[in-house]
């Protein structure tokens, strides 16, 4: 099972029905504060509220999972904190020319009693396979309120329901193909893996007792312990360090207790990797969780800017690390990043015939204040030109030059060359022009 598309309505800063189509390689960028961190979580936020034992009652969604807060109050997931609204979710799944789609709309429900707090109600909720199709709808807000249940079109019975999240529990009164999808959607669930930036994890005097290797961190804690513990992945990021920053990877045994250093290939110089610089520890998780992918099974990877604290040179090894290492449609990898440079390098490595064009799609994601968050969905040719590109995106280094150029001609007036209706890269960064 793989998820193709993730479809969200007035939930947070998107007001309006936006769609998410997920390739193999599917990169989100925009300014701060444009939604892509949230879009991004909420791929994380229907995982951990889908992955729920059948029996666990909880709100439909998890407000805090795996150390990600998605808000205080479940009024903080929808669009402009509406007191009585709603959003809604729907995660289109795929098994080859088969498709899957979960859809759900939850209602906040304010506590008449204390106005400060809200809940989220499952309103509707409806699962979709191979032509066969149930639904639940809700009779009301009331609290012991039954569901309206339909199979295929025809009205079956009024139930109450367990939810275990997104999913209902496990029914005999179910039919089995809706109860074979939803363990099939908790076993997809189960493997999202999500890394946060700034991301956290010990290499010093850190103990590997009851690790288990199913178990991921959101911080990238679980980094170190998968790297001194698994072989083939230890030879795999020391490797890599050494091709890309010249250094050397250690393990260091003290007991039962563990250090990670990096030092120079002679190994004269040794200082604790979270000593090393914020680049080399930063992206060591990132090195980690893109290294381990293919023995991973379905899900999905995120991770927020994979490229915090490296040099720019460096940051196009981290696209070509992503690109030589993805598992493909069924564990896609999204990141959100500011970097320009793994943009070119993967615009470069789709040119270069090493990486394929419809493996790979980029989201522009941007705010109009009356309208909420919207997206442009930008495809790479093979010939690694862009779609598309908005005006102005990645144009800071070109403001830069032509701002230098009239301090050293002290010319206080704004050039012709540099007024928006006459760029001749159509408001594109010298590095993303496609003319020469």
């Amino acid at each position: 099972m793989e998820l193709r598309r993730l479809d969200l309505e007035r939930y947070k800063c998107f007001d309006a029905n936006t769609s998410f189509e997920i390739a193999p390689l599917t990169i989100l960028v925009g300014a701060n504060n444009s939604g892509k961190t949230a879009s991004a979580q909420a791929i994380q936020l229907v995982s951990s509220s889908s992955a729920f034992p059948s029996n666990d009652r909880r709100e439909p969604l998890l407000l805090n999972s795996e150390g990600i807060t998605h808000g205080t109050i479940f009024q903080d997931l929808v669009s402009r904190h509406a007191a009585h609204g709603q959003l809604s979710m729907s995660a289109v799944f795929g098994n080859g020319s088969d498709e899957d789609e979960l859809s759900v709309e939850i209602q906040n429900v304010v506590n008449a009693s204390k106005p400060s707090e809200s809940t989220g109600v499952i309103k509707h909720w409806s699962l979709r396979s191979r032509g066969n199709e149930i639904e639940a709808t809700r009779e009301s807000l009331h609290e012991k309120a039954l569901y309206q249940i339909t199979v295929s079109g025809v009205l079956q019975d009024l139930q109450q329901i367990s939810w275990g999240g997104l999913l209902p529990s496990r029914s005999n009164r179910f039919p089995d193909w809706a109860n074979e999808k939803m363990d099939m959607i908790r076993g997809w669930a189960s493997g999202v893996r999500y890394l946060t930036c700034p991301r956290s994890f010990p290499s010093f005097n850190f103990s590997v007792n009851n690790f288990s290797p199913s178990f991921h961190s959101t911080t990238g804690a679980t980094a170190s312990l998968e790297f001194v513990t698994d072989d083939d992945l230890r030879d795999a990021v020391r490797q890599w360090y050494r091709n890309v920053f010249g250094v050397r990877l250690n393990k260091n045994t003290k007991a039962d207790l563990y250090d990670i250093t990096v030092g120079t290939l002679d190994n004269s110089t040794n200082v604790s990797l979270d000593q090393s610089g914020a680049g080399l520890s930063q992206v060591f998780p990132v090195a980690v969780t893109a290294l381990k992918a293919r023995r991973m099974g379905p899900g999905v990877d995120i991770i927020e800017l994979p490229e915090a604290g490296l040099h720019p040179a460096f940051q196009a090894d981290v696209a070509e690390l992503f690109a030589k290492n993805l598992p493909g449609f069924s564990r896609p990898v999204i990141i959100e990043t500011h970097s320009e440079m793994i943009l070119l390098r993967i615009r470069r490595l789709i040119a270069e015939g090493k990486l394929p064009s419809d493996h790979v799609i980029v989201y522009w994601i941007y705010n109009m204040p009356e309208y909420g968050s919207r997206l442009q969905q930008i495809k790479i040719t093979d010939e690694g030109t862009m779609s598309s590109w908005p005006e102005g995106v990645f144009y800071e280094d070109y403001e830069e030059i032509l701002a230098i150029r009239r301090a050293v001609r002290r010319d206080p007036q704004p050039s012709e060359v540099g007024s928006p209706s006459n760029r001749s890269s159509g408001g594109i960064s010298p590095a993303f022009t496609d003319n020469p």
